[in-house]
């Protein structure tokens, strides 16, 4: 028997003393993260102190978990009651009271006139307005693309970087709905975006290994992208390290914490070296009750650090309802670190259908139906606008998620491209007002979620065109784009750009919470129910989780309706599944004749369970294809089954899931037998909220006794519409 051990034996014998470390000190990290990635948690060098990084995240979770529990459990507090009928989505009341982060208290109707004397000039003691301490960087509002994606893969991160010289300003590298939770990918684009952030791999190659690729960085550090790091929203929980507790057993650690943590304390004062700073994309808020927690945990952290209020900036994902009709009240809590909030399109439409999910009028049309240029989707993206300009924001627009693909003809292709160039023209041009006699330009940046050449300066184009060039855009569109754009009021009858005009009275609260207001914002968009929109729904569905549980959060799945691919992440599987589930839990009536269907007929469970083995069927065919053509995947295919049975059990669950991502992440990477346990606890919950397992309860927000939630002294509870 050999004495000498061998480098694996070596490699899990050092996890395994610094996993014990990490519990001696509070801190549980799993083993495979612990050893390899020991210099994203050990002491870092911040702008003149040393800060260890597992210590703090220990220190804000012991802080902050209770406000995480009580907030989650709020949200689930405000379904159910809707549900029952004893509380509906509205404006917040104008003698609501809202409290910011440091225990300063306003009324909803001082804010919203805060907000309009601020705009309009007047000393009053309630103006406000963003960033009135420290201001936004220069770079950071530079017009051009802000590109967004996963970096665990470091050939593709620095494809990201190299969008700087396409018209990318701004890349936002993603830990939540498009970041890859599986095995070490997160840690694994923590380390690459520390390594070139620092500069590691200035004038080096990098030569990937599976792809049999170079990849180098050819632009100048001018040239690159702002880097900001999106943060997994309030919902999420970290699965790779826990809170050890004497009291209560291990506890979970919502994912924002340490992603806030490392980034800051990894790469400040590289950023600060390099004249940039600290960047973050916060998701998912939904209400002024929530937006104190992201306040303070900025705030601690720049306390801890040793910076002025304000120093870290974060831009917001403006992709919930609830979002949309507290605007104004998250913007004046988080006023010292917002730079404004951008469209969160998909979320915001799967937000829209949870809000109606209750109404079997409510059902929304097919998804893939409903686009940007839909009357209420124009009117959230102009009151996005109009809200942040009026007290010095600076808004962002939306994501293109249509996108090229190899296997596509040219002229298809082209169409991928003309789409994005038609997107941000049409954002670009409704940002476009006049308030008050004052001319504004106000959406100067939009998302995209891809780095190829052609598809980056077609977007950019009319993002960076001088305000003198939008005619000369407008000259190049299409008859039936600019018909599109006049019957929205963005071109007038000339084909001119027509800016919105905004009055004083318009600005008046009365007009700008009003019902109608909420009409032109929340109404029901008017469309199809089709049977072809339920085996698109099922084929998009399907298609992202099977590539979600292989690791690929970020899915650019081939659209067999146009032949283009579209880029998929949580958001939009959570679109298409969710409208799944109301349209049959309301037994929804089709609006056209199908294959198998005629019009009127119910959409009910026999129907869905048709196009669920329908699809199944499809997935077999297809790789048996795959086999007799001698191709290898790169996808396991063993989670095609498994893929399917958990969609099934999704739509024929009686309940409603807010986040079936947490369903797949709370099953990403269990064994056989583990997960099957773990699903039959999430899809038996009854509607009682029974305690059942810690996945369940973390499906749910369901809170059990002795894990208290937390009420912050002096601080009223939220509780009102909206």
């Amino acid at each position: 028997m050999s004495l000498m051990k061998s480098r694996s034996e070596i490699t899990r014998e050092i996890t395994r003393e610094i996993t014990r470390r990490a519990e001696r000190g509070g801190l549980i990290i799993r083993g495979d993260i612990a050893g390899p990635y020991e210099d994203l948690f050990g002491d870092q060098p911040v702008n003149g102190r040393s800060i260890n990084v597992s210590d703090l995240i220990v220190s804000f979770t012991r802080k902050f978990l209770g406000d995480f529990a009580g907030l989650l459990a709020a949200r689930r507090k405000f379904l159910l009651r809707v549900a029952a009928g004893k509380a509906r989505y509205g404006f917040t009341p104008p003698g609501s009271v809202v409290e910011d982060a440091d225990g300063t208290r306003r009324t909803a109707a001082q804010i919203r006139r805060g907000m309009i004397d601020h705009f309009l000039g007047r000393n009053t003691p309630h103006r406000w307005s963003l960033n009135p301490a420290t201001p936004v960087a220069p770079e950071i509002v530079r017009p051009g693309l802000q590109g967004t994606g996963p970096f665990d893969d470091l050939g593709m991160a620095m494809g990201a970087v190299n969008t700087g010289a396409t018209g990318a300003t701004s890349w936002m590298a993603d830990w939540e709905d498009a970041g890859n939770d599986k095995a070490d990918k997160l840690y694994r684009a923590w380390r690459n975006l520390k390594e070139l952030l620092a500069g590691t791999w200035d004038a080096r190659v990098y030569h990937h290994p599976d792809k049999n690729k170079d990849y180098s960085i050819r632009v100048g550090r001018p040239e690159w992208p702002v880097i900001f790091h999106r943060v997994p929203g309030i919902h999420l929980r970290n699965r790779q390290m826990a809170l050890a507790r004497a009291d209560s057993g291990d506890a979970g650690i919502p994912a924002m914490i340490p992603a806030l943590i490392i980034h800051t304390l990894n790469n400040f004062d590289a950023q600060k070296n390099r004249d940039s700073g600290i960047y973050f994309y916060v998701p998912k808020i939904e209400t002024p009750a929530e937006a104190p927690l992201v306040a303070r945990l900025l705030a601690s952290l720049e306390e801890t650090i040793g910076v002025p209020r304000g120093t870290i900036k974060i831009e917001m994902l403006n992709e919930r309802a609830r979002y949309a009709a507290n605007q104004e009240l998250i913007m004046w809590v988080l006023r010292d670190w917002l730079v404004g909030p951008n469209v969160g399109r998909w979320d915001y439409i799967n937000s829209r259908i949870e809000m109606l999910k209750d109404r079997p009028a409510g059902v929304f049309p097919d998804p893939h139906t409903v686009g940007m240029t839909d009357p209420s989707m124009t009117e959230y993206t102009r009151r996005n606008a109009l809200l942040t300009a009026l007290v010095g924001g600076f808004p962002i627009g939306g994501m293109s998620a249509v996108m090229k693909s190899p296997r596509a003809p040219r002229d298809v292709n082209e169409k991928a491209v003309r789409s994005i160039w038609f997107d941000k023209l049409r954002e670009r041009l409704t940002g476009l007002m006049v308030i008050d006699g004052k001319s504004c330009d106000l959406y100067r940046q939009s998302w995209v979620a891809t780095t190829e050449e052609e598809y980056v300066r077609a977007g950019s184009e009319p993002l960076q065109a001088p305000p003198d060039g939008l005619q000369a855009l407008a000259d190049r569109l299409t008859g039936e784009e600019r018909s599109k754009l006049s019957a929205l009021g963005l071109l007038d009858r000339s084909g001119r750009p027509s800016p919105a005009i905004v009055s004083v009275k318009d600005l008046d609260p009365g007009r700008l919470y009003s019902r109608q207001s909420w009409a032109r914002l929340f109404r029901r968009p008017t469309g199809p129910i089709t049977e072809r929109g339920l085996r698109y729904a099922i084929y998009m569905s399907s298609e992202y989780m099977f590539q979600q549980l292989n690791g690929n959060n970020a899915a650019a799945i081939d659209d067999y309706l146009s032949g283009t691919r579209l880029m998929n992440d949580f958001a939009t599987y959570e679109i298409f599944w969710h409208w799944l589930w109301t349209a049959l839990h309301h037994q929804s009536r089709l609006t056209e004749r199908g294959e198998i269907t005629k019009k009127g007929d119910r959409v009910t469970r026999k129907l869905i369970e048709y196009l669920l083995d329908e699809r199944d069927e499809a997935v077999r065919y297809y790789f048996a294809n795959q086999d007799r053509d001698g191709i290898r995947s790169r996808f396991d295919r063993q989670l095609a089954p498994v893929t399917m049975a958990i969609l099934r059990r999704q739509l024929l669950h009686p309940r409603w899931i807010m986040y079936g991502s947490r369903v797949l992440l709370s099953i990403i990477e269990s064994p056989d037998s583990e997960r099957d346990r773990i699903l039959d606890g999430i899809f038996s919950v009854s509607r009682t909220g029974n305690r059942v397992g810690n996945a369940a309860e973390y499906v749910y927000d369901i809170f059990p006794a002795g894990r208290k939630t937390k009420k912050r002294k002096g601080t009223r509870p939220h509780v009102t519409r909206a």
